[in-house]
């Protein structure tokens, strides 16, 4: 008797140890990739997704990083990228070419997850406006980037950020421009923006970074550029 009870205490604990031991495999089966991550192809060891954690950003990063040029533009105006009516309609997969009056060249992002946190991969932020007489109302300004993915095949020498941007500076601002790349909503700026946050008051144009206004037209952009050339007008 002493022994069949031996047995079955036996098989009790072992049932437990065999049921707790499958408790803890099961926790720490690790967490998988998201989709976003898989996506995309490197770019000089930073990965399309970038550095962001959470899908939403990683499928951003990756729009962001597209390295396929468009191949079947269709025209835009920079009339109808700014419009709040169209806010719904556009789409990441569209094509497009828009010819816009060059207003500004800013720095692009410094350190963004989309280029892995990198200063030797930064983007080029170019403000595009209907009209000349439009500069300096940043509330009309398109936004269009070149990519550190284009920046060499434009011919742009990346190794000295300043001055590359200064040499697209020298080459487009005040000009008409046709641009042709994808389409990109950037939800990070729709607070910034006069189509999003039409009850925020412009930032001035003083070259300074500003918070609680808009210092630009829309979330939407032409982002990466993926080919432009000067132009007589719109």
């Amino acid at each position: 008797m002493k022994t069949m009870r031996r047995l079955l205490l036996l098989a009790l604990v072992l049932f437990c140890s065999l049921a707790i031991a499958q408790a803890k495999t099961k926790h720490k089966t690790p967490k998988q990739k998201t989709a976003a991550c898989h996506q995309g192809k490197s770019y000089r060891g930073c990965p399309a997704c970038g550095k962001a954690r959470d899908n939403k950003h990683q499928t951003l990063n990756v729009q962001k990083n597209r390295g396929t040029a468009v191949t079947n533009p269709t025209k835009i105006t920079v009339q109808e990228i700014r419009d709040p009516a169209n806010n719904t309609k556009f789409t990441p997969s569209k094509q497009v070419w828009v010819t816009g009056f060059v207003a500004s060249i800013d720095p692009g992002g410094f350190q963004e997850t989309c280029n892995c946190k990198r200063n030797d991969l930064r983007d080029v932020h170019i403000n595009i406006v209907a009209d000349p007489s439009e500069v300096g109302d940043l509330s009309k300004y398109v936004v269009v980037e070149f990519t550190p993915r284009w920046e060499k095949k434009f011919g742009f020498d990346d190794s000295n950020y300043d001055a590359m941007r200064q040499k697209v500076e020298a080459e487009i601002k005040g000009k008409w421009v046709k641009f042709s790349g994808w389409m990109l909503y950037d939800f990070v700026h729709a607070n910034a923006s006069q189509s999003t946050m039409p009850s925020n008051p412009v930032c001035p144009n003083d070259g300074q970074l500003h918070t609680n206004c808009n210092w630009r037209a829309t979330p939407w952009e032409v982002h990466p550029v993926t080919a432009y050339n000067i132009v007589s007008g719109p």
